[in-house]
């Protein structure tokens, strides 16, 4: 009876946790999915989209910075009034006097404020995208590094709780033959001592897989369970294609050509502050109980304002000199950046080059060391070898398959780092199966004009046939990603820059540049090593064709 109960209670607290889903069985999953995992829990990468959409409310502001305003102002109070008595009048009057006044200010020319305003916070935008995207590499870079490590650690305690049963085997082995007196104490010390050993690499094993597991949580978002094999990927085929791509690609070196574009725009609205401005005003006030002799008043006006700046201390001119350097500093971090990028990937392409090989060797080193402590095992039968033999033989057996787990680790996270650097390790360019996050869709939502849907369509349509003063905004001086911003905005990765166009726009800062200025050497020097790098730059060097799709998954392992 006591079984019957303890066997029903078994089953509700079962039925219990898998209700609050601590029992719930855990699925297997593959590489693509536990990175779709990732991509859709991970905390880090909502946090950063919502900065995209905090900085989409810039150009939002530089919009209202031309838009008409209205304001309104109410006065309501209550007045006492006492005179003496006369012929005309007096005595004691009590008034309750109100005004209401309606102001309207519509900006006509603001000296390139509002078009410069636009195309700085839309270059910032475009430059926010590329940290998105920089962060959803790194956090499927993190997904991915934790997904390799806990297939390594399972596969290592595997192997080493394997070891842990053959040197338990071996010790037994050694005491039968000490018992029959074909053994000595000797043997079975030095089976005890590489039992002991095996034991303490089995605990260090299973809690480095514990914490690989804690990190697989904390980016996939839930425990692993039975993963497969990662699949393999394309990388280009020379380190000069690499570095094309990672040129043309990494994230980081597109969002500080874009901080190029704000630095830009930046000496436009600076500029700005200097030149006239003009707006009309419009005004209805009306006033009631104002005074005795005036009960009642109304006016309206309609004015337009010019204010021309002619003395400011100086500090217009500091602010657009202060504009010009930063555009000159962006220009060398931009450089910098590029440099930065070229070396990663150089150095990334070695560590591939070296992991495949040390893989290589390492699956034939595993067969070598089987072949030879099969070997002395025989031996030891026929007397030839001891049992120290055969401990080492067995150890140099272990220490071969940890190396093949260690090495197939190490040659796949350094190819998804330098996917990564290239710019081909996000949602896109892996095809995750998953409806992406697009931030254009917030932007094209919160810079809707928000008069549209009050406006009757032929209003609307003889509006747009009016050409706008910030046509131009879209294409930006010295933009090396694309000729029109517009366009790229809809794209996650933008096209590729030569170092032609690197170094024409470097030429072009430099004829900017008032000469005699102290940096003026510093960036015709930077120039001149352009145009040399171009002229002595390997015709196919350049990939003309369009990086869309830089990783594919191969049909066959290697």
């Amino acid at each position: 009876m006591k079984q019957v109960l303890l066997n029903s209670a078994t089953k509700i607290i079962g039925f219990g946790l898998l209700i609050l889903g601590f029992g719930t069985p855990a699925m297997a999953e593959d590489f693509q999915q536990a990175l779709v995992s990732a991509y859709q829990n991970n905390p880090r990468l909502m946090a950063e989209r919502a900065r995209v959409r905090e900085i989409d409310e810039n150009y939002v502001q530089a919009q209202a910075a031309g838009r008409f305003t209205i304001n309104s102002n109410l006065q309501v109070g209550e007045t006492r009034t006492e005179s003496t008595p006369s012929f005309f009048g007096g005595g004691v009057f009590k008034s309750t006097p109100h005004s209401a006044q309606l102001s309207i200010v519509q900006p006509l020319y603001q000296g390139g404020r509002v078009k410069g305003l636009k195309a700085q916070a839309k270059a910032g935008i475009l430059a926010a995208r590329q940290g998105l995207r920089n962060a959803e590499q790194n956090l499927l870079l993190s997904a991915a590094t934790a997904y390799l490590d806990v297939l390594r650690d399972e596969e290592a305690a595997k192997i080493r709780r394997n070891n842990v049963r053959v040197l338990t085997k071996q010790k037994q082995a050694a005491q039968d033959r000490f018992d029959v007196g074909e053994g000595t104490r000797t043997d079975i010390a030095q089976a005890d001592t590489r039992l002991a050993a095996s034991e303490i690499g089995l605990a260090n094993a299973d809690a480095g897989l514990a914490v690989s597991r804690a990190a697989y949580k904390r980016f996939v978002g839930h425990v692993p369970a039975e993963l497969s094999k990662p699949p393999k990927y394309i990388l280009p085929p020379t380190l000069p294609k690499a570095i094309d791509r990672g040129r043309a690609n990494n994230p980081q070196l597109i969002a500080a050509r874009y901080n190029e574009n704000v630095a830009q725009s930046a000496i436009s609205v600076a500029k700005s502050a200097g030149r006239p401005n003009l707006s009309l005003n419009g005004s209805l006030q009306g006033a009631r109980e104002s005074s005795v002799n005036v009960p009642r008043s109304e006016s309206a006006s309609i004015t337009a304002t010019l204010r021309i700046p002619i003395y400011s201390g100086g500090i217009n001119q500091s602010r657009v000199r202060a504009a010009k350097q930063a555009k000159i500093r962006s220009k060398f971090e931009t450089r910098e950046t590029e440099q930065a990028v070229d070396q990663t990937v150089a150095n990334l392409w070695a560590q591939v080059v070296a992991s495949k090989r040390s893989l290589v060797a390492s699956k034939k080193q595993v067969a070598a060391a089987k072949i030879a402590f099969e070997g002395v095992e025989l031996e030891q039968q026929v007397g030839t070898r001891n049992t120290l033999d055969v401990l080492d033989a067995e150890q140099e057996l272990l220490n071969a398959k940890l190396s093949v787990i260690q090495a197939e680790r190490n040659y796949n996270v350094a190819t998804y780092q330098l996917l990564v650097t290239i710019g081909g390790f996000d949602a896109y360019s892996l095809q995750l199966p998953l409806d992406g996050y697009d931030p254009v869709d917030n932007f094209n939502r919160v810079s809707a004009n928000p008069f549209d849907q009050y406006l009757p369509a032929p209003l609307d349509e003889a509006l747009d046939s009016i050409p706008e003063t910030t046509s131009d905004t879209l294409s930006f001086v010295g933009n090396k990603v694309g000729k029109d911003l517009g366009d790229l905005s809809n794209a996650l990765i933008p096209s590729k820059v030569g170092l032609g166009k690197v170094g024409n726009d470097v030429s072009d800062l430099v004829k900017a540049i008032v000469p005699g200025t102290a940096h003026q050497k510093d960036i015709t020097k930077l120039d001149g090593s352009l145009e040399t790098e171009t002229k002595n730059a390997d015709p196919d060097f350049i990939d003309p064709e369009p990086i869309l799709i830089i990783t594919k998954q191969e049909a066959k392992s290697d």
